[in-house]
Parts: C-alpha cells; sequence; structure tokens
C-alpha cells in the first residue's frame, strides 16, 4: 500500500461520513480521525490506518464492501467487513466476529478506547462501561473454549 492509498481512503472516508455528527463534532474530523490518530500513534501499519479509515463506513454509508475491495484489496475488505455488525447479529456475537480478524481486532479496540474516553470526558459512566466491556470481549475472545 501506498500513502495514496491511505489519502484515498481519508478522501472517500471524509466524503461517505459528510454530515454525521459525533455528539457536537464533525463524524470525520472527530471519531474517524480520532482513531486513525490513536493508531498513528502506536505505530500501525497503513493497512491498520486504512481500515481505521473505512471503519464505520459500510455500517453508515451507502459505500460497500465491493467498493473497499476494488480500491484497497481483499484485507482491507475483510477487515471492513468483520467491523460491520449484522443486524441478525447480538452485540456479543458482533465483537467475537470482530475479534477473529487480526486487523479489525485492533482498529476495534482503538475504536472502543476513543469512545470510552469521550464517554468519560461527559461523564457518561454507563457508556464507559459498555465500551470496556467492549474491549474485554474483542481482547478475550479467541482465549475462549468452544
Amino acid at each position: 500500500m501506498t500513502q495514496n492509498k491511505v489519502e484515498l481512503a481519508e478522501k472517500l472516508s471524509k466524503e461517505s461520513h459528510q454530515g454525521q455528527k459525533y455528539g457536537p463534532h464533525d463524524y470525520f474530523d472527530y471519531h474517524i480521525k480520532g482513531v486513525v490518530n490513536s493508531l498513528i500513534e502506536h505505530q500501525f501499519s497503513e493497512v491498520y490506518i486504512i481500515t481505521a479509515l473505512l471503519h464505520d463506513s459500510v455500517e453508515d454509508t451507502p459505500l460497500t464492501l465491493d467498493k473497499i475491495e476494488s480500491l484497497f484489496g481483499k484485507e482491507v475488505r475483510d477487515a471492513v467487513d468483520a467491523l460491520t455488525k449484522r443486524e441478525s447479529e447480538t452485540r456479543e456475537e458482533y465483537l467475537i466476529r470482530c475479534s477473529s480478524n487480526p486487523i479489525a481486532r485492533v482498529v476495534k479496540l482503538h475504536d472502543a478506547a476513543f469512545n470510552a474516553h469521550n464517554s468519560h470526558k461527559d461523564n457518561n459512566h454507563t457508556r464507559v462501561d459498555y465500551y470496556l466491556q467492549t474491549m474485554l470481549i474483542v481482547s478475550t475472545a479467541q482465549d475462549r473454549l468452544g
């Protein structure tokens, strides 16, 4: 992957999430970039950055997995697919499936940490607990029996 792919993913994500909000903030500039910046700070590779840029796109925008695969390849497509909750899944089923993809697992952990941090700043203890539970499920799912 090249820097051009990261720039393309950023442009596509920004356009796809245009008009969406994260509380009072612009969804892309605040949430998506917040998760991406965490991965950059922890020195993850471009495939993680691209996946993070696109992690909510299929669930929240018209962007499709086929389009993602055509632009970024199967590895990114599979990670974004793992990060996309299906309507028929319970939260726990989704998080366990998400954790089965190594790229999706890392992106989901950074996503949940970002959300927990912001919930803490907002003094929303219920949401903090929710995101901490998310991190526990995702980080330990591969160690479960059965």
